[in-house]
């Protein structure tokens, strides 16, 4: 937490609830959400007995907010924060709303309901609670960029699509999926330290969605996908390297002994399922992924300037930017986001040492290539390596992508 342990120490009322609550943050610090507000599976969460609502009792918390005690305004804001890691956005957004109450004056309950109001998709509102919390805390540098992800969400949303990352350790790849399977875990680790962003690209009034780079943790794929209740169409492949593919790592990745899951899973499950790819790769991935043989008639070779559709909002380009691999590509979407698979990433560029890179041919994806494009697009890369998105403009200015020749 970042809230110190001597405040804690300085307003609590009692030892029995300093306890508790540092009982809550070693918890949470340790990512075990569940412990910290101790949410049992009875009726679908319906019973809550948790270390922070613990300290809450133990304190007898004052609810006027002339009278309420910096301690408890702090344990409603902790516990936001582990309602808001376990997906109980609701719940978040109550209990942020209790700290504000109690502390007005304190950023940090805004910050709080802001995000908890993103994922509810009341944009708005949450951009108002971003800057309300910016004002009171000038000096944090998260806050700008979240009220710049804030506008980029609703723009989305008013063009009637979403475009999700799915993040290994965060939204697939968890370990409490692969307690009983040592494979899996090895599998699930090597995802989180590569950082991988797989995204899926939805028409939200058709409900139909395509996968980009689908690997690692397929299981988690679908399960996502199915929670929000849209239908899978096609997967997108940006290259053909295994983490983002799946399939037989190459040298030194080989000495791990394992097949990760990937493309080929998700073709052999969806008997309806086209593959986009560009042919230049297209020879590698199936080098990588022999099962891939069997399904030759899915994939749809994405050569030239080739155009999709996605329901009704949705429309795809793709682009060929070689440099990383021979058949790199990069998606345009409705012309004002692009994934960029490992071509381009926030301050930094694919690495040209791998099979099929060159850095002649990168070196003219970025500075011909992609020089014409606005400096308002949004690029969504394949790699969090230093953000999860990043402008035209900004890359620009890191001169990583040329300047516009008139």
């Amino acid at each position: 937490m970042s809230i110190s342990e001597s405040l804690f120490r300085k307003s609590a009322p009692n030892d029995r609830a300093y306890k508790a609550i540092c009982r809550a943050n070693e918890f949470y610090v340790s990512k075990n959400y569940r412990r910290a507000i101790g949410l049992l599976r009875i009726n679908f969460f319906s019973n809550l007995k948790d270390e922070y609502s613990k300290a809450l009792r133990l304190s007898q918390p004052n609810m006027d907010p002339k009278k309420a005690s910096d301690f408890s305004a702090l344990l409603f804001g902790n516990r936001s924060a582990c309602y808001f890691e376990k997906k109980l956005y609701q719940d978040a957004e109550k209990d942020a709303a209790q700290m504000i109450r109690m502390r007005p004056e304190w950023g940090k309950g805004y910050y709080r309901r802001a995000e908890a109001l993103i994922e509810l998709q009341q944009f708005d509102e949450a951009i108002e609670y971003y800057q309300e919390s910016q004002r009171l805390d000038s000096q944090n540098p998260k806050i700008p960029l979240r009220i710049a992800h804030s506008l980029i969400l609703k723009d989305n949303h008013e063009m009637g699509i979403a475009i999700c990352p799915l993040v290994p350790g965060r939204d697939i790849c968890l370990r409490k999926t692969a307690v009983s399977n040592p494979v899996q875990a090895k599998i699930f680790k090597f995802a989180i330290e590569m950082k991988n962003m797989i995204y899926v690209i939805v028409d939200l009034e058709s409900r139909k969605c395509l996968v980009v780079d689908a690997c690692w943790d397929v299981n988690g794929i679908l399960k996502f996908i199915k929670s929000k209740k849209w239908k899978l169409v096609g997967a997108i492949v940006t290259h053909y390297h295994f983490d983002h593919v799946g399939g037989r790592p190459p040298p030194p990745y080989d000495q791990f002994l394992i097949q990760v899951p990937g493309l080929a899973t998700l073709l052999k499950r969806f008997s309806s399922l086209k593959a986009y790819v560009h042919p230049l790769d297209l020879p590698y991935l199936l080098e990588a992924n022999p099962g891939l043989a069997n399904y030759k008639n899915k994939f749809v070779e994405t050569t030239g300037q080739h155009i999709e559709t996605l329901g009704t909002k949705v429309k795809l380009r793709f682009i060929h930017v070689p440099g990383h691999t021979e058949g790199s590509q990069a998606i345009m979407v409705n012309e004002c986001r692009l994934l960029t698979g490992d071509t381009l990433m926030c301050g930094c560029i694919g690495r040209v040492d791998l099979p099929g890179g060159n850095a002649c041919e990168i070196t003219k994806t970025l500075k011909e290539r992609l020089s014409q494009l606005e400096d308002g697009i949004i690029i969504l890369p394949g790699h969090d390596y230093g953000g999860e998105w990043t402008t035209i403009g900004m890359e620009r200015e890191r001169q990583i992508v040329g300047n516009i020749v008139k």
